[in-house]
């Protein structure tokens, strides 16, 4: 039986950029006809929401609904839509592709230059109710709890993109983490799932103590000598991939620094508009810097099936009432959570 839905909703939105989210009230969307109306049930709030309010990213037409990573249940078909039921539980996949371009037809569909991202160019989750396309979607188990399933479309799947399909990261390689946050915490389980040995960094000690029971060597920078550290466990060679959560030109030169020759550091986080790196140590050794953002539908069903059989782990920090969203944010521009903050509903 199809829900009846209420004409308005809550919504967290970008109203002005340089001021702050705002609590809306809006109507709730119909879908078109290629398209499901979610009601979600959880969503990640993640840094890039707050980095969004600067207008460093464009939003289009402003209000815009923040929040990209989502999961619920649907509660309305677009007329088109076969292959979905009411009731279903769904996580959603970030990235609307064209689905004919070069990088779509070839699997790299978060290459795709005609993209437009749900919480970003698209209005998103953080919300009572979000329309997503139904290509858009994949199908949660009854095992994972909406909470936990909703963090997996950007803390978990990008970090699987970043590691296994861009840093290629094998078993008895050698991975640095710079920044235990959201995404590292989620990283250094994918990189022992993966075989690799892991050194990861934080000021925080409970940051540092949450990646050692996940399987790392835990550093804090400002007590001990990474470098050395590092070429203790790498035998003096180096890392052979440096994951870079953090975003700024000391990180990205730090990185490069750990790294062997040939070794790959993957750039995650943009807090510096412009890195500056040395460019003798760059090409003389040939090392490699590798963008990485989001990940493909298939990346993030992998990860959903990971998290299904127990291999990987939500790490959530927190959880605020949508209605809380100030609260939430005071919590993590103040960088002490562990993992995730997820809003609820």
């Amino acid at each position: 039986m199809k829900p009846s839905l209420p004409n308005t909703m809550r919504a967290v939105a970008v109203s002005q950029y340089g001021t702050q989210h705002t609590l809306i009230e809006t109507p709730v969307p119909t879908p078109k006809p290629d398209e499901v109306t979610i009601q979600v049930h959880a969503s990640g709030l993640c840094s890039t929401d707050l980095h969004l309010l600067s207008g460093r990213q464009s939003l289009g037409n402003l209000p815009r609904i923040l929040g990209h990573e989502i999961a619920g249940a649907i509660v309305a078909l677009g007329n088109n839509v076969r292959d979905w039921q009411i009731g279903n539980r769904v996580v959603v996949v970030i990235d609307v592709s064209c689905g004919n371009c070069l990088h779509c037809l070839t699997g790299q569909s978060q290459r795709c230059p005609y993209k437009t991202r749900i919480g970003f160019e698209r209005d998103g989750g953080h919300a009572d109710y979000v329309v997503v396309p139904a290509d858009n979607l994949i199908l949660l188990p009854d095992n994972i709890s909406y909470e936990d399933a909703s963090i997996l479309p950007d803390a978990m799947a990008c970090m699987y993109h970043c590691l296994v399909t861009q840093g290629q990261l094998r078993v008895n390689q050698k991975l640095v983490i710079l920044g235990i946050g959201g995404l590292g915490i989620h990283g250094v389980q994918i990189a022992r799932l993966a075989g690799a040995e892991v050194v990861a960094t934080s000021r925080r000690a409970h940051r540092l103590f949450a990646a050692k029971e996940f399987g790392a060597i835990p550093v804090n920078p400002n007590q001990e000598d990474l470098a050395k550290i590092v070429y203790d466990v790498t035998g003096g060679g180096g890392a052979d991939v440096v994951a870079d959560c953090i975003g700024t030109t000391a990180s990205v030169q730090e990185g490069l620094s750990l790294l062997r020759p040939g070794g790959k550091l993957l750039v995650i986080a943009y807090i510096d508009e412009v890195f500056h790196i040395p460019s003798i140590a760059l090409f003389s050794l040939e090392k490699e810097i590798i963008g990485c953002r989001g990940s493909t539908k298939q990346e993030l069903i992998e990860v959903v099936n990971l998290v299904s059989e127990g291999k990987l782990k939500s790490v959530i920090g927190a959880r605020y009432p949508l209605s809380q969203i100030q609260q939430a944010v005071t919590l993590l521009e103040a960088g002490d959570v562990l993992g995730r903050i997820v809003l609820t509903r």
